[in-house]
């Protein structure tokens, strides 16, 4: 493509974002996307999320309204085994993704038609035509491992159990520590719609640890779900130094460009205010640079402290919860501010690209 036009790689929320963003700068602008849809891969959508983040000031830097779809946690606890304790939901909101007419990318998919966006769908990024791009093409692929390996972003593989659906509660959250995985389980629902999941990072998830924290839900939860599906995705969290704006001309967006915390995996955040800048990046590689260089400022910081959380804590839940049970629950909630809405008396471990209280880049 020439002149003032625009090819963008994805229909998710950072591609959608980009696109806005270069219609409204008086660009032409194709979107091709895998699927048959708009919203991200059908392996994980549709889907609910729990991210830390200023809706307002997102919204006022990409310049789309985003607060409707964006709704405050109401509480979130954390169990270490079936031990429970609260996580802070200061400045905390759930969000639903894909193509149902709750969600976010929904919301940016209407903006890019108002706007004259074009889709081409049913069109992936395919290894052939990937050095012919022109400079200045937009990748936004999201956690599709072929993607990543077309264009060379170093990665590590995700191993996970999801389940999805609707259900009878809304605005609520938990996080569920064990052995049995890396990282953890996790439900969020938002719009009366759930997203379970239970993955790992470098390890496979078996049956036995869906098991395993089946019986953790009906037990501490009273929630039990009919359908799981097993599924494998990529996150550019395999070295400190993985996060670049451009590979080899194109412009990298979105979770493809390092915009991960690496601690805890918050993506939507940095993937609206990475789908701005790849939009700069366009006409403007310099400031999108200096741009994308003071989101991802936590990255590196991030990255060590969970490389020293997965060795010297995470596999040791069992000391955590004896811990916690030996302070007493209400207490260690007390004393870490994690039963008010108030923003955490504490430094958070986050690097959430974007703008909140996760995120080391402060204004």
């Amino acid at each position: 493509m020439s002149g003032k036009e625009a090819l963008i790689y994805g229909a998710g929320m950072s591609g959608m974002v980009a696109a806005i963003n270069l219609a409204r700068d008086g660009f032409r602008v194709v979107v091709r996307e895998a699927e048959e849809s708009y919203g991200g891969s059908r392996l994980y959508n549709p889907s609910t999320h729990v991210t830390p983040i200023d809706v307002e000031k997102t919204s006022r830097y990409i310049g789309i309204d985003v607060s409707p779809v964006f709704h405050e946690v109401i509480q979130c606890p954390a169990y270490y085994h079936d031990t429970r304790t609260m996580w802070p939901v200061y400045e905390v909101y759930g969000v639903e993704r894909g193509d149902r007419p709750g969600s976010l990318d929904t919301l940016l998919y209407r903006e890019c038609l108002d706007l004259g966006v074009e889709f081409e769908f049913s069109s992936p990024l395919r290894a052939e035509d990937v050095p012919r791009l022109a400079p200045g093409t937009i990748i936004a692929c999201g956690l599709i491992p072929d993607a990543y390996r077309m264009v060379g972003v170093p990665y590590i593989m995700v191993y996970m159990w999801l389940s999805r659906g609707e259900i009878g509660f809304t605005d609520y959250a938990w996080l569920w520590f064990d052995e049995c995985i890396t990282e953890y389980g996790y439900l969020s629902a938002v719009n009366n719609y759930y997203f379970d999941l239970l993955f790992s990072y470098e390890k496979r998830v078996g049956e036995d640890a869906l098991e395993k924290y089946k019986d953790f839900m009906v037990r501490n939860e009273g929630v039990e779900h009919d359908e799981w599906d097993y599924q494998v995705s990529a996150v550019p969290l395999a070295r400190p130094d993985n996060y670049r704006l451009f590979r080899d001309g194109l412009i990298m967006c979105g979770t493809m460009s390092g915009a991960i915390d690496p601690f805890m995996g918050f993506g939507i955040s940095g993937a609206l205010v990475t789908g701005k800048v790849a939009a700069m990046a366009v006409s403007d590689p310099a400031a999108a640079q200096a741009e994308f260089d003071r989101f991802l400022a936590g990255f590196r910081r991030s990255f060590y402290i969970k490389e020293m959380w997965k060795r010297f804590v995470r596999p040791y839940v069992g000391r955590l919860e004896r811990s916690v049970r030996m302070v007493g629950v209400e207490r260690t909630n007390r004393l870490l501010g994690l039963t008010e809405r108030d923003e955490p008396p504490f430094p958070l471990p986050f690097g959430t690209p974007g703008f909140g209280h996760a995120n080391i880049y402060r204004e």
